[in-house]
């Protein structure tokens, strides 16, 4: 009975391996995905048209007139 026991745990173990290379080997590279930015959003996000001090200018001079 023993032998048996140790037969099927060898067998069992080459089959868990041979299926851990066989899944390895079948795994496929990722696919790149190329983004288009428009170049007047990236120049706009670059080069904002007002500084940020005139931008936040009008939210300081309310706290200051009270």
């Amino acid at each position: 009975m023993k032998p048996i026991a140790i037969f099927l745990l060898f067998i069992g173990s080459l089959m868990i391996i041979q299926g851990y290379y066989n899944n390895k080997s079948v795994c496929k590279k990722d696919k790149v995905v190329i983004k288009y930015i428009p170049r007047s959003v990236y120049e706009e996000q670059l080069k904002p048209a007002e500084s940020l001090q005139t931008f936040y200018k009008g939210m300081f001079e309310d706290i200051l007139s009270y």
